[in-house]
Formats: C-alpha cells, sequence, structure tokens
C-alpha cells in the first residue's frame, strides 16, 4: 500500500512539475508556418553580417570573407512564438562562431527557411555576390550539405570561381565517420569537387578541410586553434596576387544629357526667307 501511494506520488509531482513544459511544447508542434520570402536588402533577413562594408579589391587588394551556412539559421517554425525564439538563436550562433571565423575575414550569415533552402539560400549568395563582394575572394563554412543551386554560379563563371577559397566544414571533432560532403548528392571524394575547387588548391588533398566545433553554453563554437582551415588558405592572398587580375572598379551610372545647339553671342534663329511674289 505504502509502496503505490510513493508510485501515485511520484507521478504527480512529475505531472505538476512536467505539465506546464509539456503544454507549451506539445501546444506547438503544428504544421509548419510558411514563412514569406527574405529580402536579404534588410539586415534582419541576416544572421550575422559584417559592422560596415568591406573594402572592395581595387580599393584595398585582395581579401576573404566568409559566407556562413551554420547551425540553427535555418527556420522551421510552429508558432509565432518559435519564429522569434529560432532567429534569435540564430543570431547568437552565428555570433559565435562568427567570433572565430572573422580572422579569415568578414562574416555572412544568411537566416533561410529551411523548407526552401536552395531558393533562399541561392538569392542569399546572389545578394553578396552583386552588392557586397566587389571583386574579394571568399570562402563557405558550413556544418551540413548545401543545395547545388546556391553553387551553380561558381561552375557558371571561371572568374569568379578563382575567387573562390573552397569550403570550410564545420564538423565535431568525432573522428572520420562524421566527416560529410559539402554539396548535398555529391560522394565525399576529392574528385567530385575539382569542378569546385580554385586552381591553387591543384596539389591539396582537398578543398573542403574541415574546421572541428565543438559545444559551450549550448552553443557551437570553432574549438581548434588557428590557423583555421590548415594549408589550404595559408598564402591564399599571395596566389591571388600573382594569379588572378583584380576586378576593377565599374564605372558610374551614365547620366542622360540633353544635346543643344551652340550659338555665339548675340546670334538668334536665322530668319525665314520672304517668299516671292
Amino acid at each position: 500500500m505504502k509502496r503505490t501511494l510513493l508510485i501515485v506520488g511520484i507521478i504527480v509531482v512529475l505531472g505538476v512539475g512536467l505539465g506546464p513544459w509539456a503544454y507549451r511544447t506539445f501546444r506547438d508542434q503544428g504544421d509548419l508556418i510558411a514563412l514569406p520570402a527574405f529580402d536579404y536588402r534588410t539586415n534582419d533577413s541576416w544572421a550575422a553580417l559584417p559592422p560596415e562594408m568591406p573594402p572592395a579589391v581595387w580599393a584595398e587588394g585582395w581579401a576573404v570573407d566568409v559566407i556562413l551556412v551554420g547551425p540553427d539559421d535555418g527556420l522551421a517554425p510552429r508558432s509565432q512564438t518559435q519564429i522569434s525564439s529560432q532567429t534569435d538563436r540564430a543570431v547568437e550562433q552565428s555570433k559565435r562562431l562568427s567570433e572565430s571565423l572573422s580572422v579569415i575575414g568578414p562574416v555572412y550569415a544568411p537566416l533561410y527557411r529551411e523548407a526552401n533552402a536552395a531558393t533562399d539560400l541561392s538569392a542569399a549568395l546572389k545578394f553578396y555576390l552583386d552588392d557586397h563582394n566587389r571583386g574579394r575572394a571568399f570562402v563557405i563554412a558550413t556544418d551540413h550539405p548545401l543545395p547545388p543551386e546556391m553553387l551553380a554560379p561558381i561552375l557558371d563563371d571561371e572568374s569568379l570561381r578563382e575567387r573562390f577559397g573552397g569550403f570550410l566544414r564545420l564538423t565535431r571533432a568525432r573522428g572520420d565517420d562524421a566527416l560529410f560532403s559539402s554539396i548535398a548528392g555529391l560522394e565525399n571524394t576529392a574528385s567530385n569537387f575539382l569542378a569546385y575547387c580554385p586552381p591553387q588548391y591543384a596539389e591539396a588533398e582537398t578543398c573542403q578541410p574541415v574546421v572541428e566545433i565543438g559545444r559551450q553554453d549550448g552553443m557551437m563554437i570553432v574549438s581548434q586553434d588557428e590557423p583555421i582551415a590548415g594549408d589550404n588558405l595559408t598564402g591564399y592572398k599571395e596566389w591571388l596576387e600573382a594569379n588572378v587580375a583584380k576586378t576593377a572598379e565599374p564605372l558610374g551610372a551614365l547620366e542622360e544629357v540633353e544635346i543643344i545647339d551652340i550659338r555665339r553671342p548675340g546670334e538668334t534663329d536665322p530668319k525665314p526667307e520672304a517668299s516671292e511674289n
């Protein structure tokens, strides 16, 4: 009898303690909210952005940016409350990783809809290339395989591929079993990445070196010592300087100019000749 009462008491205590948590948790487990597409022209569509526009290659020479597609940047909310919660976590997570990755260069981390990753990440990279890149080199850091659609511009544009420094695989230190391909659908072999790899990696084992990450306060952080990406980025700027032509500063927009006749002072329109009678 006493044992039965003890068990009942434990159940009651657990029910009182876990009831509110269970209600909040399972109440929100409805269908995913159909989020609108992100507008990457606005700062709130990014989990991380540099505080100011980095200098263009034609202004201060070669530099490297980091495109981060990391943990928690893909949103899949089931309630209005989760939208804010997931966004806040993505911003904090990207901030933690950016603290280490910024030794490479300024960090750009787009938010995206997990269900529309290919569309959103393609749009984010396009906006970065059109409006922020300005001839700079860049690398892509990720903790999971990326959609090939996002990376299509690298395959289509040889000059862009020359400025692409490869992938940084954010990987927990668990050994080779945890390694993944940086591109969804591709077998994780060096030969499959030749089309994406820049020429300076011709003699390297891979253009997707591992960056070891760990966990701190519930967030992922870079856990390895510098240099990040090992030898792959060592001397990269020097290689660019020796082998890749810098993008020229674009001309400003041409203004429409009205063309008028030029007359000397005192000149007027010629008078029409008098008609003969």
